[in-house]
């Protein structure tokens, strides 16, 4: 049978299988290979002569959404055959982190896979246009739909968008990343958290990788609140390109291997000085780039 990894934990797997979830073991020559399987991978399983399920193989990949953990200085795959990431932020409480936006972001862009934003909780707000943080992001070419899980307004649109799809939800805790599955999903009650009186950031409820089966081809991934995601295998070179705004300016630098933080010449600094791209964002670059060099030197690398 070939069925998909809906959630994993203490080795046991519960996979779907055409419209059946099996609980599965893994076959031993897989516990002792490299990797590790992930919410998405669809696998191989045999029913075994006393009733039990295992898998056998997993099967290829064609997209992951990974971090890496520098105090392991290893990669974590978060889920896998991913088409989409829906980038989740709250109106208010908490308030929204943009460094956090942007890398998740600029991770869907290095990996190839489309995102957009949720504006969740707008039901808190008093305003129907797009909050001002969010505007730089729709300027450069991303959907941003403002819903509420509370109130349902928005998700009908929110659905369409996850039809046929895999998607991620990803955001630090105490977005709405539950309950926004909890409303398209009635029946599943994942368990929603309060955000704290003093801090105003959110508390971990979603403590393992889970996909959520929305009918058909259709999925969610839940995964834990990631306020420190930064993207795994991160190349300096690539990361302007992962910046929508910052493309048409690329080749008008005077250096090719311009790095758009002091060097003379660069179209992407001029750019932002003129208010062509947000001087947020370009901050939020900056800061990806400090991180992506430290990872890239020598002593920073893993071994074989």
């Amino acid at each position: 049978m070939i069925g998909r990894i809906l959630r994993g934990a203490g080795g046991s797997y519960l996979v779907l299988a055409g419209d059946t979830e099996l609980s599965c073991s893994l076959r031993g020559r897989i516990k002792q290979g490299e990797g590790s399987i992930a919410v998405g991978d669809r696998v191989e399983v045999e029913q075994l002569e006393d009733g039990s399920c295992r898998i056998d193989a997993v099967l290829p990949r064609h997209s992951v959404l990974s971090r890496r953990s520098f105090a392991k200085r290893k990669e974590q795959v978060l889920a896998a055959n991913v088409d989409q990431v829906a980038a989740v932020v709250a109106v208010v409480r908490p308030d929204p982190d943009p460094f956090l936006l942007d890398r998740l972001l600029a991770v869907a862009e290095l990996n190839d896979l489309s995102s957009f934003i949720i504006c969740n909780k707008s039901d808190l707000s008093d305003s129907e246009s797009l909050p001002d943080l969010l505007q730089p992001y729709a300027d450069a070419g991303y959907e941003v739909l403002q819903v509420s899980a509370k109130s349902g307004t928005g998700m009908d649109a929110l659905r369409e968008r996850l039809e046929g799809r895999i998607t991620v939800l990803a955001g630090s805790s105490g977005v709405g990343k539950s309950s926004l599955v909890n409303t398209l999903v009635p029946g599943l009650d994942l368990r929603v958290g309060d955000v704290g009186e003093r801090s105003g950031r959110g508390k971990h409820t979603t403590t393992a990788g889970l996909l959520i089966p929305l009918g058909g081809d259709t999925f969610l991934a839940d995964t834990p609140g990631v306020q420190n995601f930064e993207p795994a295998a991160l190349e300096p070179g690539e990361l302007p390109a992962v910046f929508r705004e910052f493309r048409p300016y690329l080749d008008s630098c005077r250096f090719a291997d311009c790095r758009h933080r002091d060097e003379p010449g660069c179209a992407v600094r001029d750019a932002v000085e003129n208010n062509q791209i947000s001087a947020r964002r370009h901050e939020s670059y900056l800061a990806l780039l400090e991180t992506a060099e430290r990872a890239s030197r020598p002593w920073n690398r893993q071994g074989p």
